[in-house]
Formats: structure tokens, C-alpha cells, sequence
């Protein structure tokens, strides 16, 4: 049953038809403002008591009043392009989106702006040109609000939502393939959407085979990450990350001293009874996963690489993997557990919070006793995980 309002008697005609309470607020009502629509009010006409030509205005006879007539003001003539091009797609909540983005987004990247800037630089520029990546960022930019406006957070998580679906509508209509003209903003629309799906599958750390259904998804699309980055990334690297020490693709083993977070996981697959494709895909996302755990070891990461590591494996693990995930494989949500201690660690960071510690423990929970060996590692790293 729809909960009864008090009707507005002046309201805008958009709010009438669709029997919502308009606020009334000029020149638009916030209803019209937040769903793209022409308000009614704009329609209304400016009058003003005016005398544009400086002779005294004529009154008829009858008239008693000495208060002059309203002219009605003639908006000027429009000779600008007729295809839609300057179409009014954006309001003044967008505008407050896009502020947002430059400066309390920004910031959750940590204290090293200089490193930072170049790169938000890049991203804005590329948005003005391309609508489905500003569309992206604005939509990234309203979940991130959607964590500290408590008052307006309905508003800003419906608007995340929408934007993110009008800019997949418009990404996959574009339909078109990586070139030197688009594969900056294909890229940085898929980082950006990633991170956006990365902040709804742990928005609500409930229960554990719905975060894993999104997480499954989540990883799918890090695939797509993969594929754009693999053809153009030397051209992305220079352009966004120069100072920024960030790698999407496999180094030498040498180059890092080795650690043995992974040692267990290694065994683990060994003897199993995982079929060899399976296995094969399993011991890849391990070397994937010990190769960020020894350039943790080796540097101590910035602030923007903290992040930023928790989509490098993501791209790197195979489709095989994944489907073994979304199978609830034991040994696939062992080495997704070794995966959450990543995440904790980077839960200082808005989109990812406490997911970390809640796979981890979720997991164990999961599985049962007969895998603690096997969790042993993630469970101690996990600071605030333990055995229920």
C-alpha cells in the first residue's frame, strides 16, 4: 500500500501526473532535477515591470492603477546545432558529482595528491569528451557520497544506480572495438565501473552466497579490465600512471624477494583431487596472488597502490577459476579467503570497509573444521577474525 502524502496544491505538472509530492523548489522542482525532467516551472515566463523603451507605457481607459504593464521578456533566438548534442543531460546535482569527484574522492586516495592529480587530470578530460565514462564517474562519485551525506544517501545511491545503467546502455550501444582514440576511456570506464561493483557487492555483508554471486560477477568483469589493458597498456601507463608504480602484467620472480604466504595453498592443490584444468587455474591464481604478496614484502606501497592492488588480481586469475568459485569449490574459496587478507588490508578504503574480514570469517564458517589447516594464515592476518 503506498504511503498517503499531503498533496501539493501548486506543483509542478511532471509531479501531478506521476502523484508525487513536488517540493515546489524554482526554477525546478528537486523531483524533476534528480529524474532528468523538464519541469513545468521553466515553461512559466519571467514578467517583469519594465520599460525597455523609455516612453511612458499606455494604460486603457479604464485601468485605475498607476502600476505599469508587465512586458513579457522574449527569450533570444537559438542558431546552435539541432542534433541533441547540447542536450541538457546534466543538473546541479551532477555538477556537485563532478565537485565531488576533483576533491573529496580524491582524497580517499590518500595524502600523496601529487602523484594522484596527473591522473584525475587525465580521467575529467577524457570524461568531457566520451558520456558514458563521465556518466561512470559521476556515478562512482554518488555511491561514494551515498557513504557520508546520511540525510541524502537514498538520493545519491538511486542516482548512482541510474547513472551506472545509462552509462552501461550507452557503452554497449557504442559497440565499438579498442582503437588509439578510445581505449583511454574504455579503460578507465571499466576501472572506474569495477570499483563501483566492487563497492556494491560489499555494501551489504549479510550473507555469504549472495556476496560470492556478486563477487563472481565482480570478477567477470575485471576480466574485461584485463582484456582492454593487455592491448593499449603501455600507451594507459604513460598517460595516467607516471609516477604511480603500478604493473597489470606478469614480472620476473626474481625481481621480488619470494615469501611463503601461499606456500599452504600450493600444497593443498597438489593433493587434491581437482581435476588438471581445474588445478592448472587454481595454481594460477596462487602464483598471481604470491607475486602482489612479494612486492608487498619488497616496497612498502603507497597509498594509491594499496588500492589499486586489490584489482591487479582480479585481472590476472582465468575464467576457470572463477567458475570454480561460483561452483563454491573448497579450494577455490581457500585461495579467495588468502585473496580477503588484500582486502583487509585495504579497509581503510570506502568501497571495500570490512569485506575482508567478513569472507574470511564467512569462509572458515563455511567450510568447516576439516579446512582450518588450510586458513590457519588468513584467520591470524585478519586481526579482528576468529572462530565463531
Amino acid at each position: 500500500m503506498r504511503r498517503a502524502h499531503r498533496k501539493s496544491k501548486y506543483g509542478c505538472k511532471n509531479c501531478k501526473q506521476r502523484h508525487l509530492k513536488c517540493d515546489e523548489a524554482r526554477p525546478s522542482c528537486n523531483n524533476c532535477l534528480i529524474t532528468d525532467r523538464t519541469c513545468s516551472f521553466l515553461e512559466l515566463s519571467t514578467t517583469l515591470p519594465v520599460n525597455l523603451s523609455g516612453v511612458p507605457l499606455a494604460r486603457s481607459p479604464s485601468s485605475t492603477s498607476h502600476s505599469p504593464t508587465p512586458n513579457r521578456l522574449t527569450p533570444p533566438k537559438y542558431d546552435g546545432p539541432q542534433d541533441g548534442s547540447l542536450g541538457e543531460r546534466y543538473s546541479l546535482v551532477h555538477l556537485e558529482l563532478l565537485h565531488h569527484f576533483q576533491s573529496g574522492l580524491v582524497e580517499t586516495l590518500g595524502s600523496n595528491l601529487p602523484d594522484v592529480i596527473p591522473m584525475i587530470h587525465h580521467c575529467i578530460q577524457e570524461a568531457f569528451r566520451t558520456p558514458y565514462l563521465m556518466d561512470e564517474l559521476l556515478a562512482l562519485s554518488a555511491a561514494h557520497k551515498s557513504t557520508l551525506a546520511e540525510d541524502r544517501s537514498s538520493l545519491f545511491q538511486t542516482e548512482a544506480t541510474r547513472l551506472q545503467t545509462r552509462a552501461l546502455a550507452q557503452f554497449n550501444a557504442a559497440n565499438t572495438d579498442i582503437s588509439d582514440e578510445n581505449y583511454l576511456a574504455m579503460f578507465l570506464f571499466s576501472v572506474f565501473l569495477g570499483h563501483h561493483v566492487l563497492f556494491d557487492t560489499f555494501s551489504c555483508l549479510d550473507n555469504l552466497s549472495t556476496v560470492l554471486d556478486k563477487f563472481v560477477q565482480c570478477l567477470s568483469l575485471h576480466r574485461g579490465i584485463c582484456a582492454i589493458a593487455s592491448q593499449s597498456w603501455s600507451n594507459i601507463e604513460s598517460q595516467i600512471y607516471p609516477n604511480i608504480p603500478i604493473d597489470s602484467t606478469p614480472t620476473e620472480p626474481s625481481q621480488f624477494r619470494q615469501s611463503d604466504e601461499c606456500a599452504g595453498l600450493v600444497e593443498l592443490i597438489q593433493s587434491g583431487e581437482l581435476s588438471s584444468s581445474a588445478s592448472q587455474a587454481c595454481r594460477g591464481a596462487i602464483d598471481a596472488l604470491q607475486h602482489i604478496f612479494d612486492k608487498e614484502r619488497s616496497r612498502e606501497l603507497p597509498a594509491t597502490r594499496r588500492i589499486t592492488v586489490i584489482q591487479e588480481w582480479p585481472v590476472r586469475i582465468s575464467t576457470t577459476y572463477i567458475e570454480l568459485l561460483d561452483q563454491r569449490r573448497p579450494e577455490a574459496l581457500v585461495i579467495l579467503a588468502h585473496y580477503a587478507v588484500l582486502l583487509h588490508r585495504a579497509r581503510d578504503y570506502w568501497a571495500v570497509g570490512d569485506a575482508g574480514s567478513f569472507l574470511i570469517r564467512s569462509i572458515a564458517r563455511h567450510l568447516g573444521s576439516y579446512w582450518d589447516k588450510w586458513l590457519q594464515w588468513p584467520k591470524q592476518v585478519g586481526l579482528s577474525v576468529g572462530t565463531d
